[in-house]
């Protein structure tokens, strides 16, 4: 075992442990990749933020103390860990460790839980080598963006963290998220208010923040409605439009396919293939040369 590493109250990993960094929803939701050494950890305060760690490993051996319960066992692959915020805990291990971590402030969660109407103070569930398919499928989906375009579309990753803290909220609090009264959808201004906005914007990165502001409502309850409104979240609705827009171009043959990628605000050209391709089935290369 190596030698004691450093560990703060507010910060679990030294910043050379992250491989990849992306800080969502002005900071207070921080998703990284990081391999962490071997070694040792101790923070007796606990940290300020909320952290949930999926492995990424396909085995690591790993000592374990959180709020007063230890644990000795082996984390395999898809395997979750949850340290709320000011519980106390150790931990060892004695190989490196592949992870990806959350990093979660209480105050994303808490205006989350307003606007959801949730009557009772947040108190996450500390967790440890727990399975759990959904949120495996939200990381799945981040870790594609990851290899796709350097982290990918900046408002599908809001959408995802929007969907982690809810399903967090729902699932692993002391008394759960229940919403108390349904979900009405965007009035039709609104709604066109929005929609407008997207068409206008659609060369540009539009992020969740920026199409809740024009509804004057939290990012995370106008996706919802949003998605009540169209059967579809608001970051497969921009993707669409996206990609007709592309279509438009693609029928014109004024534009080479990088320069429309650009256009129709994707990242990078394989962004724009790999996005094109999942809508229609074929490339714009392909789309293109049978018209």
């Amino acid at each position: 075992m190596s030698p004691q590493s450093d560990c703060h109250s507010a910060e679990l990993t030294r910043p050379e442990r992250v491989i990849s960094s992306q800080s969502l929803h002005s900071g207070e939701f921080i998703i990284e990749h990081q391999i962490q050494p071997a070694g040792e950890c101790d923070v007796s305060g606990g940290l300020t933020h909320h952290v949930l760690l999926l492995e990424l490993s396909n085995v690591s051996r790993q000592i374990f103390c959180m709020d007063g319960r230890s644990h000795d066992d082996s984390l395999h692959r898809g395997d979750l860990l949850l340290i709320p915020a000011g519980v106390p805990f150790s931990a060892a291990c004695a190989t490196p460790d592949e992870v990806l971590a959350f990093t979660i402030e209480p105050a994303f969660l808490e205006r989350l839980s307003l606007e959801a109407d949730y009557p009772h103070a947040i108190e996450l569930i500390s967790t440890f080598k727990h399975r759990d398919p959904h949120i495996e499928g939200i990381t799945q989906s981040i870790q594609q963006e990851i290899q796709i375009a350097d982290w990918g579309n900046r408002l599908y990753l809001d959408s995802l963290a929007n969907l982690l803290a809810i399903h967090l909220l729902r699932n692993y609090t002391s008394q759960p998220l229940r919403r108390s009264k349904p979900e009405p959808g965007l009035g039709k201004l609104a709604l066109n208010q929005v929609l407008d906005y997207i068409d206008a914007h659609l060369e540009q990165e539009i992020q969740l923040a920026d199409l809740a502001q024009v509804t004057n409502l939290n990012p995370c309850y106008f996706s919802s409605l949003f998605k009540h409104s169209m059967g579809i979240s608001p970051w497969q609705y921009v993707m669409q439009q996206r990609v007709e827009h592309a279509k438009e171009l693609l029928n014109q043959h004024h534009f080479s396919i990088s320069e429309i990628a650009i256009q129709c605000g994707f990242n990078n050209q394989s962004h724009f293939t790999h996005q094109f391709r999942k809508l229609t089935g074929v490339t714009p290369k392909a789309y293109r040369q049978r018209r």
